[in-house]
């Protein structure tokens, strides 16, 4: 069913838009930043016309057939598309659904919440074992002795309040990087922008340093490449879209870096930097083979 992009009413506004007009000039795609005319049905966003197939932005009803195996997928027949498909093809044939799974079938495609369980629960080991962080932490002294903990790292966290906002953080806009690049490239991204964030504070710094925030700051970095005029809310209230908070992170990150006040600001600076370039390569990727930025890297 077409609805207005604006009021969610019947589709009389989608031809004669005189009652939204000044409100429906703001309204912009979300990939693109041109003019919207529809609403995805199932993911919600606002998209313009050559956004609007669910190939061409990262909308969870669509699962490209070269990805089938990845997530454990079958081809089934007649599944409807987004809202407002009727005028651009109506149903869609071969799209994509999730075989149910026992157990994991939860974490299909959803390694976001995947990863929030696995660095909850370390949190809590790092409660309850003494050594538990001396073992994974990264230390710029000895990385060369223990490379691993490029990686694992990631996994630990300082205090509650450390844990809670990247936590909070991870939930906001990790799935939404998921639904946008794969799984698969989704997880490329997290862990080698945790890996670049951890050289880079090890180029810059000898103190020990543990956290995701280099991971999720590459996470960031690729949103703010792949959908720049996705609207996001400073600071829980100031409302922007995404490559402007991703250039003010960047500068607070730049101005303190050096400033002692035990945040890991090279770190930050070096996983959204990567996680910019790798949003880069799977946005010309997408370009040039067409099909979505599921195509990687």
């Amino acid at each position: 069913m077409i609805r207005c992009l604006l009021c969610q009413r019947q589709p009389q506004h989608l031809t004669s838009l005189a009652s939204h007009s000044f409100l429906f000039d703001m309204a912009r795609c979300v990939i693109c930043g041109k003019r919207a005319v529809r609403r995805c049905e199932f993911c919600g966003d606002a998209l313009c016309e050559e956004h609007l197939p669910p190939e061409k932005h990262y909308c969870i009803a669509y699962k490209p057939a070269s990805t089938a195996a990845e997530g454990g997928f079958e081809s089934v027949e007649g599944i409807e598309g987004v809202e407002g498909l009727e005028g651009v093809g109506g149903r869609r044939r071969g799209a994509r659904r999730p075989i149910a799974s026992a157990n994991l079938g939860i974490f299909i495609n959803n390694f976001s919440l995947l990863l929030l369980i696995i660095i909850s629960i370390s949190f809590i080991l790092q409660l309850l074992i003494p050594n538990y962080t001396n073992l994974l932490i990264l230390n710029p002294l000895n990385v060369q002795e223990r490379p691993w903990t490029l990686v694992t790292h990631i996994f630990l966290h300082a205090s509650f309040e450390h844990f809670f906002i990247n936590m909070l953080f991870l939930a906001f806009f990790a799935p939404v990087l998921e639904r946008a690049v794969g799984s698969r490239n989704f997880l490329v991204v997290f862990f080698l922008s945790g890996i670049a964030a951890g050289v880079g504070w090890c180029l810059t710094s000898q103190s020990p340093v543990l956290g995701a925030s280099g991971a999720l700051c590459g996470v960031f970095g690729a949103l703010a490449v792949l959908m720049p005029r996705m609207r996001v809310y400073f600071f829980f209230f100031l409302p922007m879209e995404m490559w402007l908070a991703a250039i003010l992170f960047a500068l607070y990150d730049f101005f303190f870096a050096f400033s002692g006040d035990h945040i890991a600001h090279t770190a930050h600076l070096s996983g959204l930097f990567f996680g910019m370039l790798a949003g880069v390569m799977l946005r010309e990727k997408a370009r040039s083979v067409g099909g979505g930025f599921r195509r990687g890297f």
